[in-house]
């Protein structure tokens, strides 16, 4: 009886087992995107505002080392907002399409320069490379995560030194330097190209969209994430859309 109980146990457990990594298998052929042609697609257009009565004042973050070559403080850049409460370094994107048009081949960059990530916020494409770069004449080593888990950890100890990565995984690539712990980065990894980041005005702009309705997000490092909802795509037509930040 003993036997048959442990017999009847390994395959309960295996089961459950094999159930789990069918539903894991799933779920992941699921999320895939499809690369398709895109002809006479829309877009979508608009801005990122600060929805309230006073914007937040950019941070100031104090050195504690490199004063010689970059001085006492820098901004923190966390709140680029101009007096008409346009944001910059929003990043908007399609967090539902499944098919489109294929990413660009171009690389994302992350360069060390004057001791701060230049670009402060980028996007990047899931299966492209990022250059990771040191600008300074200092030894600078760029510590990156998605949700908590490393991404690269590379020692960059000469100026003009650059290491080239493909970007495996897609989410919000933080990215700090173990050297100075003032510096902090982001690159926003997609799945696919439909993603953009603000400018200084907050305008975006995501073409050669298949028609269709989305779901529209907006992601700041500092406010966190919005949904814009759905918005309709018409064939060879442009859609507005405006992500509203508190």
């Amino acid at each position: 009886m003993k036997k048959l109980f442990i017999v009847l146990l390994a395959l309960a457990v295996s089961f459950a087992f094999t159930q789990a990594t069918d539903a894991k298998k799933k779920k992941k052929k699921k999320s895939k995107y499809k690369v398709m042609e895109v002809t006479n697609g829309g877009s979508i257009s608009g801005k990122a505002l600060f929805d309230g009565a006073t914007p937040p004042k950019d941070e100031t973050k104090t050195l504690t080392s490199e004063q010689s070559l970059c001085g006492d403080t820098l901004p923190a850049e966390k709140y680029l907002i101009n007096a008409n409460k346009e944001i910059k370094n929003a990043v908007v994107y399609l967090s539902d399409i499944k098919e489109g048009k294929a990413a660009p081949k171009e690389k994302a960059l992350v360069d060390n320069v004057m001791c701060a990530f230049v670009p402060h916020v980028s996007v990047g494409y899931k299966g492209n490379e990022v250059d990771i770069k040191n600008s300074d004449p200092v030894f600078h080593n760029v510590h990156s995560y998605i949700k908590g888990k490393t991404t690269y950890n590379l020692g960059l100890p000469d100026q003009g030194s650059m290491v080239t990565k493909k970007m495996k995984r897609d989410g919000i690539m933080e990215v700090k330097c173990d050297s100075h712990p003032w510096m902090l980065g982001y690159v926003f990894i997609s799945q696919h190209p439909y993603a953009a980041a603000t400018n200084e005005s907050g305008d975006f702009t995501i073409s050669d969209i298949p028609a269709g309705s989305y779901e529209v997000k907006a992601w700041h490092e500092g406010f966190g994430e919005v949904s814009l909802g759905k918005i309709t795509v018409a064939a060879g037509q442009a859609a507005t859309a405006t992500a509203k930040f508190k």
